[in-house]
């Protein structure tokens, strides 16, 4: 976390998620696979209680199966979103990042499900 020059402040969250073979999310005929989550939330300054979250999320996926009938095929690939919301700052900032990070990994994943 670190100010900005607006009177608020920047923060950035690091997601990595492990499914290869010897991960703890081991499914199927995959061999190696990851998610990589970069979150930077930029907060505004307090106006009337609420403050301005800008959100960025990146997801870098990367995945290889290798079986009899697809043999080797690897995929990888990267989706980046934002979000805006007015939060307010009585339920603390921390939770209202939680919140919008939670609601961004599930929208990225399902975008990445189609």
């Amino acid at each position: 976390m670190w100010e900005d020059d607006n009177e608020g402040f920047v923060a950035c969250f690091l997601i990595k998620k492990d499914g290869s073979k010897t991960g703890q999310g081991r499914r199927g005929y995959l061999e190696e696979g990851a998610w990589d989550a970069i979150h930077v939330i930029e907060v505004g300054p307090e106006e009337e209680e609420n403050t301005n979250h800008q959100l960025t999320s990146t997801v870098m996926l990367t995945l290889t199966t290798n079986n009899e009938s697809s043999r080797t095929f690897s995929l990888s690939g990267s989706i980046r979103r934002q979000m805006s919301m007015k939060l307010s700052v009585a339920d603390g900032h921390l939770c209202n990042m939680g919140r919008m990070i939670e609601e961004m990994e599930s929208k990225l994943r399902n975008s990445l499900d189609q």
